[in-house]
């Protein structure tokens, strides 16, 4: 069995210290990070950030007509769902880009524990080039990120190599609510995309990445996490979000992905500006501009 990540045992205190032993763990957990694709942080996330952070989201809900979700591969603007021209359950979908209307998303994003390991992965200060905020599991089948996540903001143009992302759970995670389904190595292997290979089959490409993890001897564990758990993964990491086996349960959960972008490349052009942070910078809509 695979030793846990050196992460698991690790409290946010430790986090909090600029120290020889913090940056020798550091160093360690890098290591494990290009070995595994992924470590973990266990308990690194205040809860009263995490439910601030809520607490500002569902305000979000009731009065931002610009805020936008996720809907069957394209956006659905809030101002439909607040004048009643669309009423589905917006529950289940995913609020993409929560950082352009939140002033707390940026504390969570760049949050000191995540900032300090992806600077030290990348030798320079993360950017966050989008996020997705989940009131519920996704219950995607397996997928890697690298050639699914392509925003605005640098498109074509970021090293995708230097993909990654954090998965802060905002709550107790559980099989019962969905916990995210993990395939530890699964970085390392070649693989096709879905858009020239499969022609945007989604089904036939999560079967293609399963028989491959399957072939590599590649086996699936879940992650359970309480509230405050930060797992990161690599970008061309395979991952699923786990089966909701009770409905009536939330998974609240704050996805983020970041690259490795120079401080010189501001977007342009774009309809995006990269703010800076005192931990990194994120890509944020200019006024005016948001994804229709």
């Amino acid at each position: 069995m695979k030793s846990p990540s050196i992460f698991q045992s690790l409290t946010s205190s430790l986090f909090g210290r600029q120290s020889a032993q913090k940056c020798d763990r550091i160093a360690r957990c890098v290591a494990d990070f290009e070995r595994d694709g992924y470590v973990i942080m266990r308990g690194v996330v205040d809860h009263h950030l995490i439910d601030s952070f809520w607490d500002e989201v569902a305000h979000l809900q009731k009065t931002e007509g610009e805020l936008s979700y996720g809907l069957s591969g394209g956006v659905l603007k809030n101002r439909d769902v607040l004048d009643g021209t669309y009423t589905d359950d917006t529950s289940r979908l995913r609020i993409v880009g929560i950082e352009n209307f939140s002033a707390v998303a940026p504390s969570l994003i760049l949050h000191p524990s995540i900032a300090d390991f992806l600077s030290a992965w990348y030798d320079n200060a993360p950017t966050c080039i989008q996020s997705l905020t989940y009131r519920y599991s996704s219950q995607q089948g397996a997928h890697s990120d690298k050639y699914l996540v392509s925003p605005r903001s640098v498109g074509h143009k970021y090293d995708r190599d230097s993909l990654a992302a954090s998965w802060i759970a905002c709550e107790d995670v559980d099989e019962g609510n969905g916990s995210l389904i993990i395939y530890p190595g699964s970085h390392k292997p070649e693989k096709k995309t879905l858009k020239e290979d499969f022609e945007g089959n989604y089904t036939a490409y999560v079967s293609y990445l399963e028989n491959l993890c399957t072939n590599r001897g590649i086996e699936t564990e879940r992650f359970t996490a309480a509230k405050g758990d930060v797992l990161i993964w690599h970008g061309d990491f395979v991952h699923a979000g786990g089966r909701i086996l009770q409905p009536e349960r939330t998974r609240l959960s704050l996805v983020n992905h970041y690259a490795n972008l120079t401080a010189e490349d501001p977007g342009a052009g774009l309809g995006r500006k990269k703010h800076k942070y005192p931990n990194g910078y994120i890509f944020k809509d200019e006024a005016g501009t948001s994804a229709q």
